[in-house]
């Protein structure tokens, strides 16, 4: 659940804001009062202490109106930034099932607009609230000792502004909240077609990607547009219902000067006071608008936070006794077929099948990173459903492309996660793997690494994956297991690696190593095929070259 605001002490703030209120009122008052028996008394020189109070009067309000944008924006802050390591830390807690949610735009709309909203709301909504609030308690008090009657009518005023208040925001709720889904999709789009940028430049897909960004941002407009109406139409109304209550204020207090009940220079100075404290109410005409878009942002990230984290319970060490690892029917829905195997100690695997068989999945499987739909996978013993997240992590080493190098230097790419940095380890771990220790401080690796070979980049993930000092190796089908360079490192890392090594290809260069070939057969994929009618298609034929008989 989202974490409540005046948690953490932050009710402290919220109390001196409240202070701050009671003693900007107090001043205020003091001055109507002082203006009030001034004007009464008829004797217009004011005296030296008099104006000294008057200007200190005036000094404390200035002073308030700075410690509450102060105290305000601390108290939204500090909030906001406990909510923002709730969302990230949540969401590194998250199954790699919900990897897709997470590299969409949803999560990014959270850490940014989500949380503008909840700030908006605090620094300009429920601060302003609170010290107008008691400025309001301060002013109907006032308005009682001029008359009973003038206080009692302020109160129908408030609740007729607080009904049409509560009914146009709800309208502007729904208008927010079809506006803020439009943006999510927008953001989501564009960055998934930036990150295909490749693609659309080969396929000369410029045109229509344009075309497809101008019709959502036309859609975004058109919601942002609704809300902007409802927005104004609720100012407007906020304005009208403050300037009104002012007028009733006013001409109810015209009859009772008529009646003999109130003098005119109390209506004078009642009416002066009225015109300041409507310039601080309209502080409060967004009040319901940032309100309602604090509540769409509430909204969003209490269902955000409401999916099911990975289960944080279980064990974090296995057994110190050599490794083993048994596969009893692993199977992953549309990915892999039912495969029982076993890894020993000093395994060297090849998994063998065509494409779609399902090598890249049961790797994933094996590092923990994709969750099987059937079967079991035991370590030393061991059930991996019964593994602590972070024991995949101490346990098992992955290199894939789908487990990218971070923008940044060779050297912070090369320690990201290594466990118990040793010198002696770590010029053995670069030995082998051809890197020399200057070029980790001069060369910098752009996101993903495209600025690198892909010979290159392999040695770089083996020797970062050597550093986890991990128990299991896992080796994806990349590009550059072809490189001789490549294939000479792996002879030698298939000699000195102690513990078992799967590799999602078969080198012919490393056979003489090989304890076992894995066949992954694609009877799931043809079934599926099958059942498409994939299979009645007719082969596509080339045309002819003209000319061709």
């Amino acid at each position: 659940m989202v974490s409540a605001a005046l948690s953490n002490k932050r009710w402290l703030l919220f109390v001196v804001l409240a202070f701050v209120g009671l003693v900007q009122s107090l001043c205020f008052l003091g001055l109507v009062y002082a203006a009030k028996d001034f004007v009464e008394t008829g004797t217009y020189q004011l005296k030296t202490l008099h104006g000294l109070v008057v200007v200190g009067a005036i000094l404390l309000l200035a002073l308030g109106r700075f410690l509450e944008r102060y105290f305000a924006e601390q108290f939204a802050q500090n909030y906001v930034m406990q909510l923002r390591k709730q969302i990230f830390e949540f969401s590194l807690n998250l199954p790699p099932s919900d990897r897709d949610l997470l590299n969409g735009g949803a999560t990014l709309l959270r850490l940014t607009n989500d949380m503008s909203a909840i700030r908006n709301w605090l620094v300009q909504g429920l601060a302003p609230l609170t010290v107008l609030s008691v400025w309001m308690l301060i002013a109907v008090a006032g308005l009682v000792q001029i008359h009973w009657t003038l206080g009692v009518l302020l109160v129908p005023c408030l609740l007729l502004t607080a009904l049409g208040n509560y009914l146009i925001g709800t309208y502007l709720y729904q208008t927010s909240e079809r506006a803020r889904k439009t943006r999510g999709n927008l953001i989501r789009t564009t960055s998934e077609k930036l990150r295909q940028f490749y693609l659309i430049k080969v396929f000369n897909q410029k045109s229509k990607e344009k075309r497809l960004f101008h019709k959502r941002s036309r859609r975004l407009l058109k919601h942002q547009i609704a809300k902007a109406k409802m927005s104004a139409f609720l100012r407007g109304f906020n304005e009208a219902a403050l300037l009104g209550t002012i007028f009733v204020l006013f001409v109810y207090a015209l009859q009772l000067e008529a009646q003999g009940i109130v003098s005119v220079q109390s209506i004078a100075v009642l009416l002066t006071a009225g015109l300041y404290l409507l310039s601080q109410m309209r502080r409060l005409s967004r009040l319901y608008e940032l309100w309602t878009l604090k509540n769409v942002a509430a909204d969003k990230l209490a269902g955000f936070l409401k999916r099911t984290p990975e289960d944080n319970e279980g064990r974090k060490t296995l057994p110190n006794r050599p490794f083993k690892i048994k596969l009893r029917k692993v199977a992953l829905k549309h990915r892999l077929s039912p495969i029982t195997e076993e890894l020993e100690q000093s395994s060297r695997v090849a998994l063998i099948g065509g494409q779609g068989a399902g090598k890249s999945s049961l790797l994933m499987a094996l590092a923990g990173l994709l969750p099987i739909d059937k079967g079991k996978i035991v370590f030393n013993g061991r059930d991996s459903a019964n593994f602590h997240p972070s024991l995949w992590g101490k346990t098992v080493a992955l290199i894939s492309p789908q487990i990218p190098l971070l923008r940044g230097s060779l050297r912070f790419n090369l320690f990201y996660g290594a466990r118990k940095q040793q010198q002696g380890f770590t010029e053995q771990v670069l030995e082998l793997t051809k890197i020399s220790p200057e070029d980790l401080d001069q060369i910098s690796i752009m996101e993903s690494g495209h600025n690198l070979p892909d010979g290159f980049l392999f040695r770089f993930k083996l020797a970062r994956a050597l550093l986890r000092k991990p128990k299991l190796l896992l080796i994806d089908n990349e590009p550059a297991l072809k490189d001789p360079e490549v294939i000479e490192i792996l002879k030698q890392l298939f000699a000195v690696f102690d513990g078992p090594i799967v590799v999602a290809a078969e080198i012919p260069e490393l056979s003489c190593f090989l304890t076992a070939r894995w066949k992954l057969d694609r009877q799931i994929q043809e079934a599926e095929k099958s059942q498409s009618g994939f299979q009645n298609v007719v082969p596509f034929k080339a045309p002819l070259v003209k000319g061709e008989g």
